[in-house]
């Protein structure tokens, strides 16, 4: 789950919504900057369907005696996250294996530098086997120059879906989350620029420079704003489930 909290209510968005909005990105991406193009679908595929482990998690919200919130992707417990990410990966895999590969890749980079922990160590000897058989079957190299375009651009939508889903709309200043006060790393050679600048111009405008899509367009995500006082009423899960979605909508520009 993608949350963040204002003084009454908990705003949550299901993961795999979030996955869906990051393909709405990819989708709008300038074709004339795109490697590899004989793999759109797949990469479009793999950018879409990269937080599918989570659609189970996100069925029943869970609560974080803790942080006194609900449970994030941030800070879900580790043994249950590396379950779900093995099964989904799986999915993916069975759909479409160079898919499978972009999405190993993305979630075993989320854990360098982590391997002390040992569970953490397992998963990442697991996936690594399983990227091994991968670059085998689809007969790629590690440092095949398209599969390190299609990873940076699966991370840069998936960054630019977080900035719309982990803020209030139109955040500014100090309203604007850690992660993006610097904007987005830009790790694309098409590009001179060190960092992507995205700004909210406002409650429904984000503009975003340099621009690395076809065209303005429009984007939408589900979203619930959960009350603090039914959550104290019912709990995070019946609280959840009785709070009605309603659709963030963005329009990404150029500057």
């Amino acid at each position: 789950m993608v949350i963040y909290e204002d003084f009454t209510s908990f705003i949550m968005t299901d993961q795999h919504q979030h996955g869906l909005l990051s393909e709405g990105f990819a989708r709008n991406w300038n074709e004339n900057n795109f490697l590899g193009f004989e793999k759109k679908e797949s990469v479009l595929y793999a950018i879409a369907q990269h937080d599918r482990a989570w659609i189970d998690i996100d069925e029943s919200p869970i609560w974080n005696d803790k942080s006194g919130a609900p449970y994030s992707f941030h800070d879900y417990p580790i043994p249950i996250k590396l379950q779900f990410y093995r099964k989904g990966i799986d999915e993916i895999e069975n759909q479409n294996q160079y898919a499978a590969l972009l999405c190993s890749v993305h979630y075993t980079n989320f854990f360098m530098g982590m391997a002390e922990d040992h569970r953490i160590r397992r998963y990442l000897e697991d996936e690594k086997k399983r990227q091994t058989k991968l670059f085998d079957i689809l007969n790629i190299k590690q440092t095949d120059m398209e599969l390190d375009f299609h990873y940076q651009l699966l991370k840069f939508c998936d960054n630019l879906s977080l900035f719309v889903c982990m803020q209030e709309a139109g955040a500014l200043d100090s309203g604007v989350h850690e992660w993006f006060k610097n904007g987005i790393k830009q790790p694309f050679e098409q590009f001179p620029e060190k960092n992507f600048q995205v700004e909210w111009s406002s409650c429904h405008e984000i503009i975003i420079y340099p621009f690395p899509f076809n065209d303005d367009f429009e984007i939408s995500v589900p979203i619930r704003n959960v009350p603090k006082n039914l959550i104290s009423k019912y709990g995070i899960e019946d609280a959840y489930h009785k709070t009605p979605i309603h659709f963030r909508t963005v329009k990404i520009k150029e500057n």
